[in-house]
């Protein structure tokens, strides 16, 4: 436990960390109704899902957001980026989000969560924001994914502004987007499954419905 907090208080020299990688994970670009299909019949329900989404950024002040475009789900094997504007039929996928017994684990979610009720007029049940796991062990900072991964994975996460501030409406993504938007999911999957491996006090500080279903998995 003190070692825990002592990493959160205390800044890392991330520039002697090695690369955050999203390891040995095939990544899967769906943008058909028949993928997404299939990737929601198939999808590998381990304890819980990293989740993260993207819109395409607006540049003049008072323009409308644009939505969110990009949907990305990792599994401890598998990421999948899911370029929901492409696809017609988004049912399937919609009721993965609002089944309460499938975890999803991401960073800053108030964004996402706002976009997706305003977009498709949709709750995403069962998440669990790691900030606010954060927040529960030390009020004194606020951690987000590339301290997480910092701290806890002793690694680099790379973001790169010019990546995230990109069209992420493109028909094809950029090899650089793949990598941006595959890391950002993982990279949550990955802290939280190390927290938990390291310090299995943080169980105690879960939501309920995690503790019930973490330990049915």
């Amino acid at each position: 436990m003190i070692k825990l907090f002592n990493l959160m208080d205390n800044s890392l020299d991330s520039d002697l960390q090695v690369s955050y990688t999203i390891g040995n994970r095939t990544i899967e670009v769906v943008n058909t109704s028949e993928q997404l299909e299939n990737v929601m019949n198939s999808i590998q329900l381990t304890p819980f899902i990293g989740f993260d989404s993207e819109q395409k950024p607006t540049f003049k002040k008072g323009q409308a957001d644009n939505g969110v475009c990009l949907i990305q789900l990792a599994t401890k094997d598998k990421c999948y980026l899911i370029q929901i504007k492409q696809i017609k039929n988004l049912k399937s996928l919609i009721n993965f989000l609002e089944d309460d017994k499938i975890i999803k684990i991401g960073t800053g979610l108030k964004g996402d969560n706002e976009a997706l009720f305003k977009q498709f007029n949709l709750r995403v049940k069962s998440m669990i924001d790691l900030e606010d796991i954060f927040k529960k062990l030390s009020s004194k900072n606020q951690i987000g994914a590339k301290k997480a991964a910092s701290i806890i994975l002793n690694k680099k996460l790379q973001k790169s502004k010019n990546m995230s501030r990109s069209n992420w409406e493109n028909k094809e993504l950029s090899s650089g987007q793949i990598k941006y938007a595959s890391e950002d999911a993982t990279v949550v999957y990955d802290v939280m499954d190390k927290i938990l491996e390291q310090y299995p006090f943080v169980m105690k500080m879960m939501p309920e419905f995690f503790q019930l279903h973490y330990l049915q998995k």
